[in-house]
């Protein structure tokens, strides 16, 4: 993707406390009180600092076998972009589908309007022999794919180091749809050293964090750029303190926790032109299709008329 969705999965990767993804989600999720009297004084006693590394350090392991886990999930993904210049406002809703060493967006509306049945059935096709090629070790030449493999790597690195480019400190806990949760603030440690590209983002961010207490699984997240960051002196690009970006997911199968809401919104410069992004990502309807293998047979039974003629 663009420079700016690099940028928008360094935040991601952030907030994951261990993010970046792709019908209109309801509002954010409600969090009911910084503590649920309910459970009396047990339930105020903050957590000591060992224990809050001890759930960090499970939710991180927890993100990266979930972002392992997206790559056997289809899902609807709701996207609403507000930009400026030469990127005009978009409202797309696609199927997307997991290809191996990517994924097959299928587009179903563009800005209220319904794809034509000869378009989806196009895209179809096109899911088909991706499908097909990955399957097979060959690389997929088709139109609406896009690689996701390489960047794999580098997100894992990113994720694992959320545990040493931040210092969490307790903030209470909440009730998330009906599940206890305890709040974590986060901030820069200082004492982080990195050459990595999305360290300069970590030194200027921080935010907070809700995670299950029993699952040290993630449910939501904010973070915030505290400062300006430049890349190449402020040449390349720079990106204006202010931006923020927020996560959220949901367990969608016992033990399988998947996005279900991202957005970020930033105001920044790219060379000599201005850079102002605004996008929300809604994730629904997830269904596990497996590696291509098993997808092939999913996607066959939902559309068996687009493999008639594939070997």
């Amino acid at each position: 993707m663009r420079e700016r969705t690099q940028v928008g999965f360094s935040l991601l990767a952030i907030l994951a406390a261990g993010m970046t993804l792709s019908a209109a989600w309801p509002t954010a999720l409600p969090i009911v009180g910084e503590a649920d009297h309910d459970e009396g004084k047990h339930s105020e006693t903050p957590l000591t600092a060992q224990q809050i590394r001890d759930l960090v350090d499970r939710a991180i392991e927890n993100q990266r076998r979930n972002d392992l886990m997206l790559d056997q999930y289809a899902r609807t993904e709701h996207s609403l972009f507000h930009g400026s210049g030469k990127e005009p406002k978009r409202d797309v809703v696609s199927r997307v589908i997991p290809a191996g060493e990517g994924i097959i967006r299928v587009e179903l509306e563009r800005d209220g309007k319904t794809s034509d049945a000869a378009y989806l059935e196009e895209q179809w096709h096109g899911v088909a022999q991706a499908l097909f090629a990955e399957a097979h070790g060959r690389n997929p030449h088709v139109a609406n794919f896009f690689e996701t493999g390489r960047r794999r790597h580098e997100r894992a690195d990113m994720v694992t180091a959320i545990g040493k480019a931040f210092i969490f400190r307790w903030a209470g806990r909440a009730s998330i749809n009906g599940r206890r949760v305890v709040k974590l603030n986060f901030t820069p440690d200082p004492a982080y050293r990195s050459s990595t590209r999305f360290a300069a983002i970590y030194a200027h961010s921080s935010g907070a964090a809700w995670v299950d207490e029993s699952s040290a699984q993630l449910i939501r997240a904010e973070a915030e750029l505290t400062d300006d960051v430049s890349w190449g002196a402020g040449i390349i690009a720079k990106v204006y303190r202010g931006g923020k970006f927020t996560f959220e997911q949901r367990e969608v199968e016992p033990g399988v926790w998947m996005p279900t809401q991202y957005s970020y919104d930033f105001d920044g410069r790219k060379f000599l032109f201005s850079l102002d992004v605004h996008e929300r990502m809604d994730y629904t309807e997830y269904v596990r299709v497996g590696p291509p293998e098993e997808a092939i047979a999913v996607i066959r039974r939902e559309h068996p008329s687009i493999f008639a003629n594939q070997n």
